[in-house]
């Protein structure tokens, strides 16, 4: 079955590295992991590390002196998007991993055009939020940038690539 076309790629098989907890159990071998809880630490040692990185930066440069789309929590890939084309559809970052489509959708629905809130199963922390039209989409991402869902949260709102 190695390279067999499933879903349009190849498909790649390799033996385990580990037993599977499965398999751990029934032979008595089983110890829990903290896999989780590590990652959790090192998103917070991140958070931290921007926070940090957000009160070196001056005062004079923040988003609220032009009302345009920079703010000032933004870094690396993030910046490459900004410079995105006028979309739709609104790309956010930054969520919370508890945030749901509902809280989006409630706070997204108040600005006219709003059609809908795809979020990304795979990858907590994003969604797309999609409206008519680009100017609707525009006002939502000004008004709505930097809006905290939870206190270490603020949302980073760009136009999705087309």
């Amino acid at each position: 079955m190695q390279n067999f076309p499933f879903y349009d790629k190849p498909m790649r098989i390799q033996y385990a590295k580990t037993k599977s907890d499965c398999i751990a159990k029934n032979d008595g071998s089983f110890v829990p992991r903290e896999k989780k809880k590590k990652q959790e630490e090192k998103a917070e040692r991140k958070q931290r590390a921007e926070e940090a990185q957000q009160s070196a930066i001056p005062n004079g440069t923040g988003s609220q002196s032009n009302g345009g789309p920079k703010a000032p929590f933004h870094h690396g890939n993030v910046n490459a998007q900004e410079q995105a084309a006028p979309n739709n559809i609104l790309f956010i970052q930054n969520l919370p991993h508890e945030t749901t489509s509902m809280m989006l959708q409630l706070l997204f629905e108040q600005y006219p055009g709003f059609k809908e809130v795809r979020m990304i199963e795979a990858k907590p922390g994003i969604a797309f939020v999609e409206y008519e039209d680009e100017d609707q989409s525009s006002t939502a991402m000004q008004n709505l940038q930097g809006f905290k869902i939870a206190p270490q949260y603020p949302m980073a709102i760009t136009f999705a690539k087309k």
